[in-house]
């Protein structure tokens, strides 16, 4: 008698599991349908403005590259310029993260 109704009680128990089982799969089948649709509705929203974007990037490199076609000189000191302030601040930067050597004295 014992054994029939735990017999009983566990297939209940598989039943609801079965049941929740789908449940739970169905709601994230929903729930990646709606993420999926929110990031292409994204997705299209942004696709013109990053054409935009890599038109005007394109547009402002052509005028650089035009300038320094037009005054190389001028165009060799900014670059040397700039190298020269990268130099100084990985300089300074590396100095900076070095441990401070211990100080001896001799006195």
């Amino acid at each position: 008698m014992a054994e029939s109704t735990t017999n009983n009680d566990i297939e209940s128990l598989r039943t609801e599991v079965a049941r929740l089982t789908k449940i739970v799969s169905a709601q994230g089948q929903q729930a990646y349908s709606d993420i999926r649709q929110r990031a292409a509705n994204v997705v299209d929203a942004a696709a013109p403005t990053a054409r935009k974007a890599a038109n005007v990037a394109k547009a402002e490199g052509s005028a650089i590259a035009q300038t320094a076609r037009d005054h190389p000189t001028a165009a060799g000191s900014v670059l040397l310029l700039a190298a020269a302030i990268g130099m100084a601040v990985g300089y300074v930067l590396g100095a900076s993260s070095q441990p401070e050597p211990p100080r001896r004295r001799y006195w």
